[in-house]
């Protein structure tokens, strides 16, 4: 499936009032979109309680080594584009090699794994 089929089905997963804003410059594999379709399934289950008012305990979900989703900005409007005026969630690469990244090996020594 292209991305920007993935990105309409993503889109229609959630509330008419929140846009998917895909920040990616690659296409999504069959496990990354099944994994964003689990996560708005959660968000949706949080959304339903709380609508705008607060959000979800997990902001930042991990989507695979490259791909999140940020659900950290929904509850306010956009004053940027692509989708100024809506309330917006994002798909972000991930950073990579950022001094002080967490790191798989700096997990296992700091917790004595």
């Amino acid at each position: 499936m292209k991305k920007s089929a993935q990105i309409k089905e993503i889109q229609l997963r959630l509330p008419d009032d929140i846009k998917i804003v895909d920040e990616t410059d690659f296409e999504f594999n069959e496990d990354e979109f099944l994994s964003i379709l689990c996560w708005l399934k959660y968000f949706n289950c949080h959304y339903e309680q709380n609508k705008k008012n607060e959000l979800p305990d997990i902001k930042f979900p991990i989507i695979s080594k490259r791909l999140r989703l940020d659900f950290g900005l929904y509850t306010v409007k956009s004053n940027s584009e692509p989708f100024k005026g809506f309330y917006n969630i994002y798909l972000s690469n991930n950073i990579k090699n950022l001094v002080g990244r967490k790191t798989l090996n700096n997990f296992i020594l700091q917790w004595n794994l």
